[in-house]
């Protein structure tokens, strides 16, 4: 019995050290749920390492069960941080159901706290329970959710702060560890209940593969070292490949089609996602079917779009592929004093003044100049409204008819800037001005209107 107990803490011990997961280390937050899986890491960690580091123990309460049962679990967490002479801490959180689920809600609220926690205790690291059937499950389940190669490996030893010293060990043998160390542990009635599809996979799935291939654990950590190092590499060429490709923006990403079209899917994909991390900070609820919507614009006519999911959505444009957020495009309505004015529209300076004078053979692509006495005021800046409509030389032209002339992309039409007075478009600033108030001998009060990208480099 003692070599058996030994042989878990070596696994342990050996799988730390093979993942440096406690290089400079000094103090560690213990997430003690009350499970066996935390108790039997706590003990481990304890018996590890009690001389060289500070352990803390971490109860995040989540309300979600039973009151009987989440006082009974503080009450066992109060009892080991009393048997082991360590601190502990307990957390209550509220968790809000809303679109993500109950239980992503739970925990993401509860890896909030824990960073929360750390950074108040000024720990270094975070220790989890998860162990190799965790990653086994999360395996399956991203398989079926469909989730690509980064799903199969949502379950890291290592995300620092965050580490898993467990997770190469079977949940047989954790629980033969807290029985032989006759440790209390609190089970959750609800890991038992098949209406949840986790739990589907432990009780009914898994056993059947279990009969097919004994040693299916193993074999999936074998796959998942093959699909870590392919990671990696595609990650690599990803980056090279995003580098050369997008087009980071305020609110969205531009992708060149053509240079997109040279990868191979596997990183093309992966380019998708450094987009949508960049605009979201993450690809919580994205899947391969998103990915493959984006791509599938590649094929279609300028203007379609795909609405994908977190406010996220992708448009064809011209020569491009645009990602942008939902509720990112701004809509405004400035008033422009004729005398003189600078003022920022959508990303643009817009300077107005009055002269004089002005010799049209010099006027600038920026530039547009107006007989100010023709002129209804005052003036706004505003973008486009259903119907408008501006004066040329062969009669009314709509704005639809201007921007395809132009190839003004879809995600700028609503904000392209759109000079007026009280009688209608002026110009549509950077392509083209109304056939009204031009200048002519007798212009006295001549306006000029100039506009300069704020991004553009001097």
């Amino acid at each position: 019995m003692a070599h058996r107990r030994k042989t878990l803490i070596r696994q342990v011990q050996d799988t730390i050290e093979t993942h440096g997961m406690l290089e400079g280390s000094r103090k560690v937050l213990v997430a003690l749920s009350g499970g066996p899986d935390s108790v039997c890491l706590l003990d481990v960690l304890y018996r590890l390492y009690r001389t060289r580091l500070d352990l803390c123990l971490v109860y995040v309460n989540h309300g979600l069960r039973p009151a009987r049962i989440l006082q009974r679990e503080e009450r066992l967490v109060k009892a080991y941080a009393q048997d082991y002479d360590i601190p502990h801490k307990i957390i209550r959180v509220k968790v809000k159901k809303g679109k993500i689920g109950l239980e992503a809600a739970a925990r993401r609220e509860r890896y909030s706290a824990l960073h929360r926690c750390m950074q108040e205790l000024e720990a270094d690291r975070i220790a989890l329970g998860h162990n190799l059937d965790d990653v086994v499950e999360t395996f399956f389940l991203n398989l079926i959710r469909g989730s690509g190669t980064r799903g199969f490996l949502a379950i890291p030893p290592v995300r620092f702060p965050i580490i898993r010293p467990l997770i190469d060990v079977r949940k047989q043998s954790v629980l033969a560890y807290v029985k032989r160390r006759n440790l209390s542990f609190s089970m959750d009635a609800t890991n038992i209940q098949t209406r949840f599809r986790r739990n589907i996979l432990r009780h009914r799935i898994i056993p059947q593969l279990l009969k097919i291939n004994p040693e299916l654990h193993a074999a999936v950590q074998r796959e998942i070292v093959l699909l870590r190092q392919d990671e990696m590499y595609l990650e690599e060429e990803a980056q090279h490949a995003f580098e050369r490709v997008a087009e980071r923006q305020k609110y969205h990403v531009l992708l060149d089609i053509n240079s997109l079209l040279q990868y191979n899917p596997a990183v093309a994909s992966r380019v998708l996602k450094r987009a949508i991390i960049g605009l979201r900070g993450g690809l919580e609820s994205f899947e391969s079917k998103h990915f493959k919507a984006i791509l599938g614009l590649i094929g279609k006519e300028t203007s379609k779009r795909v609405n994908l999911v977190k406010g996220i959505w992708a448009q064809r444009s011209y020569q491009h592929i645009l990602i942008g957020r939902t509720g990112t495009c701004k809509r405004t309505t400035l008033y422009l004093d004729p005398d003189t004015d600078k003022v920022m529209y959508n990303e643009m300076w817009v300077t107005t003044k009055t002269v004089r004078r002005f010799n049209l053979a010099e006027k600038k692509p920026n530039c547009e100049v107006f007989d100010l006495d023709q002129l209804q005021l005052p003036l706004v800046i505003r973008s486009k409204k259903s119907g408008d409509c501006i004066e040329t030389k062969t009669g009314r032209q709509k704005m639809k008819k201007i921007f395809n002339e132009f190839k003004v992309p879809p995600h700028k039409r609503q904000t392209l800037g759109l000079l007026c007075d009280q009688q209608g478009i002026l110009w549509v600033m950077g392509l083209k001005r109304a056939h009204r108030a031009l200048l002519n001998k007798r212009s006295r009060k001549i306006l000029v209107v100039e506009i300069e990208d704020i991004n553009r480099k001097k």
